[in-house]
């Protein structure tokens, strides 16, 4: 936001090498934990998301827009997303699902099968 004691060149100056921290629902689906995460501007090509030690970690850049003219005002932001969140052990790492679509990450990490649930039959004897 620019406000009333800012001089008109930072107005229009670019927003560059700000840090976001997006933010992210998280869903517990018992089999998968489903996290959402807004990162408005970003491309697929510029997020990497990692997983280690039960860390999942967000990262993705916000290139500059191309520009057709004289900027009269600038308050697009310029940098990077960073968000890491502890999902703890019991995790399959090697199945984690991302999609990016319209501004949203969405991850799905799977449960390892040795930590869910199971029915034990119960047999009459």
């Amino acid at each position: 936001m620019v406000t009333r004691t800012e001089t008109a060149s930072a107005a229009t100056a670019p927003r560059a090498g700000l840090t976001y921290r997006p933010n992210v629902d998280v869903s517990d689906r018992g089999t998968e934990v489903v996290l959402v995460a807004d990162m408005p501007g970003a491309s697929a090509a510029t997020i990497d998301v990692t997983f280690e030690d039960g860390v999942l970690s967000l990262h993705g850049t916000v290139a500059p827009r191309a520009s057709s003219g004289r900027a009269v005002r600038q308050e697009y932001g310029i940098g990077d997303y960073r968000r890491s969140l502890r999902l703890g052990d019991g995790f399959d790492g090697s199945r984690i699902d991302a999609d990016y679509r319209q501004g949203v990450l969405t991850i799905r990490v799977p449960r390892l099968a040795a930590v869910l649930p199971r029915k034990v039959e119960v047999r009459a004897g």
